[in-house]
C-alpha cells in the first residue's frame, strides 16, 4: 500500500492537472494540495533581486563555513527538474517545470558579486541548477505540458514535446564570461549528458570555455537492470558524449577529462551488477577517489523501494516486480568497495565475495581479473574465522550460503576445499 500510494503521489505532481490528495488515518484525514504553479521568469528575478546579503550570518563570527566557500561565487539561474531520476526528490521540491531567470537578472547578480563579495577572484564557480543544461528548456506542446502524468521528461528516451535547444544556455555563457572583471565561468552543477548530445553546439561551448580540467557527469551505473531503477540513461548516451567532449577539448588544446559519477547500494542492484560495473571501470582506467553510496531520503521513489521491495515506477499490486534491496553493513560495503577496486584495502573483501559468487576467475594478476590474488603476507596476516560452536553446526551438513544473503546455493559436497567451507562459514557470520 505505501510502494500504491507513493506511484499516486508521484503521478500527482503536474500543476497544471494534479489533484488533492486524502488519505484517511484513525477519524483524520491527510490532505496534500497540489503542487504550486510555476513562477514566471518576471517572478524569478523579483526574488533573485530581493537584498541578499551574500555573507553568512553574523552569528557564525569568524568560523569557516565549507558550504559557503562552495557557493559564494556561484549563481542560481533556474529551478526545477524534469529528470526525475528515482533517488532524487528535486523534482517533487522544486517542480518539474523549468523556471528560469532572465539574462539581464543574472548578469546583475554577477555584477553585485563583483562589487560586493569579499575576495572576489574574476571566477565565477558556477552558473546552474539542478540541471545546469535545462536552462529556459521547456515542453513545446502548452496542452501536453498541463495534462501530461509522465514521472520523467527524459527517460526511457526523450520526449518529443521537450525542447533541446541550448542556444539561450550558450548566448548565457558567451554574455557572463565577456563582463568586466571577469575572468573565467566554470559550469560546476550537473550537466544531463543525454540532453547535450541533441545539441553539439553545447558541449563545443562547455568544453572550449567552461571546464577547469574535470568535468563530473553521472552515469549512475551500466547495467541496464539497476538503470531502470534509477531511471537513468544507458550508456550510449554516455559515449556519445565523451566522444564529442573529447573531440572539442581536442581542438581547443586542452588536455580535459569527465569524471563519472555512480551510485552504489540502490535498490535493484545485485552484487554482479556491481562487480560488472567495477569490470567496466577497471576496462576504462577510472579509479574512483570518491563513491555515493544509496541513502533513503524523503518523496523519492528510491526510498519506496528501498522500504517496501516494490517498484512504484510501474503498477503495484501483490503480483508485481520484486526489487532486490541492498541491505546490511556488510553488503553495502561491499558494493562500495568494488566501485574502488583499485584499493588494497579492499581486495580481501572482493577475494571473498568473488569466491561466494562463483567468480573466482576474476581473481588473478590478469588483465581481465579485478584484483591480484593475495599474498604470501596477506594470507598470513588475514583474521582467521570464527569456528562453528553449537550443537546444530556440529551435526548440519556444510552450506555454502550466498555472501549477502540474496538466497543459498545447494549444499556443498563432502570434497569441497577447507577453504571452501571456511568461505561459507564466513558468509553466514
Amino acid at each position: 500500500m505505501y510502494a500504491h500510494a507513493s506511484r499516486i503521489l508521484h503521478h500527482e505532481t503536474n500543476p497544471g492537472s494534479a489533484r488533492a490528495l486524502m488519505q484517511k488515518h484513525g477519524d483524520c484525514y491527510v490532505w496534500i494540495n497540489p503542487p504550486a504553479i510555476p513562477l514566471q521568469t518576471d517572478e524569478m528575478d523579483a526574488v533573485y533581486a530581493l537584498p541578499y546579503q551574500r555573507v553568512p550570518h553574523p552569528s557564525y563570527g569568524t568560523s569557516r563555513i565549507p558550504a559557503y566557500d562552495m557557493i559564494r561565487f556561484s549563481i542560481n539561474i533556474m529551478r526545477g527538474c524534469f529528470g526525475g531520476c528515482a533517488f532524487c526528490s528535486i523534482t517533487e521540491h522544486e517542480g518539474r517545470i523549468i523556471q528560469s531567470r532572465s539574462q539581464e537578472s543574472i548578469v546583475q547578480e554577477i555584477e553585485a558579486i563583483r562589487d560586493e563579495v569579499p575576495e572576489f577572484t574574476g571566477i565565477i564557480s558556477d552558473l546552474g541548477g539542478p540541471t545546469t543544461n535545462m536552462y529556459m528548456l521547456r515542453c513545446q506542446s502548452l496542452k501536453a505540458e498541463q495534462t501530461c502524468r509522465r514521472a520523467s521528461c527524459v527517460y526511457p528516451e526523450i520526449c518529443a514535446h521537450m525542447d533541446t535547444n541550448h542556444e539561450p544556455t550558450i548566448q548565457l555563457y558567451r554574455r557572463a564570461r565577456a563582463m568586466k572583471g571577469v575572468k573565467k565561468v566554470l559550469i560546476t552543477s550537473g550537466v544531463r549528458y543525454d540532453l547535450a548530445v541533441e545539441d553539439p553546439r553545447y558541449i563545443k561551448e562547455l568544453a572550449e570555455h567552461h571546464v577547469g580540467g574535470y568535468l563530473k557527469i553521472a552515469p549512475e551505473h551500466t547495467e541496464q537492470g539497476p538503470l531502470s531503477k534509477t531511471m537513468k540513461p544507458g550508456m550510449s548516451s554516455y559515449h556519445r558524449f565523451k566522444e564529442l567532449f573529447d573531440t572539442y577539448s581536442r581542438q581547443a588544446g586542452k588536455e580535459q577529462y569527465l569524471i563519472p559519477y555512480f551510485i552504489s547500494a540502490h535498490p535493484g542492484k545485485h552484487d554482479e551488477d556491481m562487480v560488472n560495473l567495477a569490470l567496466w571501470l577497471k576496462k576504462n582506467r577510472f579509479r574512483l577517489d570518491q563513491v555515493q553510496n544509496f541513502y533513503t531520503s524523503p518523496l523519492a521513489s528510491s526510498t519506496t523501494m528501498y522500504y517496501s521491495g516494490k517498484n512504484p515506477l510501474s503498477k503495484v499490486d501483490y503480483h508485481s516486480e520484486e526489487v532486490v534491496v541492498p541491505r546490511g553493513d556488510r553488503q553495502r560495503r561491499l558494493h562500495k568497495v568494488l566501485l574502488r577496486y583499485h584499493d588494497p584495502a579492499n581486495w580481501a573483501l572482493i577475494r571473498e565475495a568473488l569466491t561466494a559468487m562463483g567468480m573466482k576467475h576474476l581473481i588473478g594478476n590478469r588483465r581481465e581479473c579485478l584484483v591480484p590474488v593475495a599474498t604470501v603476507d596477506e594470507r598470513r596476516n588475514a583474521k582467521p574465522y570464527h569456528k562453528r560452536d553449537t550443537a546444530q553446526d556440529k551435526t548440519a551438513q556444510p552450506e555454502l550460503t550466498r555472501f549477502m544473503g540474496e538466497g543459498r546455493r545447494p549444499a556443498a559436497k563432502k570434497n569441497v576445499g577447507k577453504a571452501s567451507n571456511k568461505q561459507g562459514q564466513s558468509g553466514k557470520r
